[in-house]
């Protein structure tokens, strides 16, 4: 029940909300460095020299003159060195092999902006759990990611969903009110595109969704299916630490199954549908990539035309219900959920 969510316990929370009030009410105008400084120096805060990485500029906090005590890193594209890109705060470090623990830390984080500001604007993932807010002059990000911190980053207004996170990693989704998504593809997908290319994709989109989705906590359904026949279709779903998928489109279709062959392939009938449980997908990334085999198989199966191949999902939890976008998976996002 979304009542018994537990709030997690958090390492000086009193701070961090403080850090939250404090960045709120600020506003940069065009977001160019120098009305950055001018912002920020209001609240004691002090810019050191600058240095490029990677194409970027880094200005850090001078020690103790700065958010938390100078942790803190305002980023420009080296292109641009003048216009701020983002502030980004490092929380707090997570402690490693310790899901439980970790996600404990990042729920209270969110329950601390979700406490400070409403309900989110967007949830995603991008190599680790996000939700965003969209303010008057800035946009809040509270992040975890591969590199086992929790961040806070304050980014400019007008920032797209691919600015959250890290905006590089496969296996990216993103989860918001259908208005509030970049707007579907479409084309299917690109020239040449095969089923081994789709199969790839829907693996990483799996495994980010699995690994994600019980930090929020939160649970996802997909369906994958052909866009001109609703009733061919595939559809998987979280269930606490589990994945399971289900070879749906054999209800409407019940003379193009092959019981010996899906018993073969690991599914099992239960008692007329054609499902298979994974147990802790979260834990272990080949679960993800077994499960997009079996589905993709089933599609091709079941008669799906490649060029016709279309998804559609959400993503519900701590009182939300949103649609699901899958800007790696390649293909259109249609809301036309079978029934």
């Amino acid at each position: 029940m979304e009542n018994m969510i537990p709030r997690g316990s958090w390492l000086d929370d009193d701070i961090f909300r403080k850090l939250v009030r404090e960045v709120v009410p600020l506003r940069f105008g065009s977001w160019s460095l120098s009305e950055f400084e001018h912002a920020t120096s209001e609240l004691g805060w002090e810019l050191r020299e600058p240095r490029e990485v990677v194409g970027q500029v880094w200005r850090r906090f001078a020690p103790r003159k700065g958010p938390w005590g100078g942790y803190g890193t305002v980023i420009a594209d080296a292109s641009e060195p003048e216009q701020v890109r983002k502030l980004n705060v490092r929380v707090v470090d997570l402690p490693a092999d310790d899901i439980a623990t970790a996600a404990g830390l990042v729920r209270a984080a969110w329950w601390v902006m979700e406490e400070e500001l409403g309900p989110p604007t967007m949830w995603g993932g991008d190599s680790g759990p996000w939700m965003l807010w969209r303010l008057p002059g800035a946009c809040l990000l509270v992040h975890t990611h591969d590199e086992g911190e929790v961040s806070l980053e304050l980014l400019p207004p007008d920032a797209d969903a691919d600015s959250a996170g890290r905006g590089y990693s496969l296996g990216r989704w993103r989860a918001a009110e259908q208005a509030g998504l970049p707007v579907a593809p479409t084309a299917p997908h690109a020239p040449g595109t095969t089923w081994e290319e789709v199969e790839k994709r829907l693996s990483k989109t799996l495994r980010s969704l699995d690994y994600d989705a019980p930090f929020f906590p939160g649970r996802f359904i997909l369906h994958l299916g052909s866009a001109d026949d609703p009733q061919r279709f595939v559809q998987c779903w979280s269930q606490d630490l589990s994945l399971v998928i289900e070879a749906t489109g054999y209800l409407h279709h019940p003379d193009a199954a092959d019981p010996a062959r899906l018993a073969r392939n690991g599914w099992e009938s239960s008692p007329s549908v054609w499902q298979r449980r994974f147990p802790d997908a979260m834990d272990d990334s080949a679960h993800a990539a077994t499960a997009a085999r079996m589905l993709v198989e089933e599609l091709r199966q079941l008669g799906v035309d490649l060029a016709c191949l279309s998804y559609d999902g959400t993503m519900t939890g701590r009182g939300r219900g949103f649609h699901l976008d899958l800007p790696d998976l390649g293909l259109p996002r249609v809301h036309q959920p079978a029934e």
